[in-house]
């Protein structure tokens, strides 16, 4: 099972952010992730055809009529 709990590390330990529901000596792994730069994100979408679905006419449902000018 997969649960995700948010922390912070303070004092050389990591602090649950909320109320944490475990038992006693639970082992766990903790998986640091960092911060991914949108430009990565954007090169990695465009180049696996990620939004390739977005040329379909089909896809464009809305309208000039639909919403209000900004």
């Amino acid at each position: 099972m997969t649960k995700v709990i948010h922390a912070v590390f303070e004092n050389g330990v990591f602090c649950p952010v909320e109320k944490i529901i475990l038992p006693e000596h639970q082992e766990v792994e903790i998986v640091i992730q960092e911060d991914i730069p949108t430009r990565l994100i954007a090169v990695v979408a465009e180049r696996t055809g990620s939004f390739d679905f977005l040329a379909d006419q089909r896809e464009d449902i809305y309208t000039i009529s639909d919403g209000e000018p900004i």
